[in-house]
């Protein structure tokens, strides 16, 4: 078992792990996104929807720091 396995969260939908990640960091905290660099969409079952990390993080730190 991992030691820090109590502090891991495991969040399927990718826009609400990264509110979460977001809402969950400490000022000097670093998140890291990884996995879709510059595609801007996300295919889920073969369908591809408008997704873009950046734009997500944007919006979400937007939304937090009101």
């Amino acid at each position: 078992e991992p030691q820090n396995y109590k502090k891991t969260v495991a969040v399927t939908d990718r826009k609400q792990a990264i509110k979460i990640a977001c809402q969950l960091a400490n000022p000097n905290d670093i998140i890291l996104i990884a996995g879709k660099g510059h595609e801007t969409y996300q295919e889920i079952k073969g369908v591809r929807y408008d997704f873009d990390d950046m734009e997500t993080v944007k919006e979400i730190l937007g939304q937090l720091n009101k």
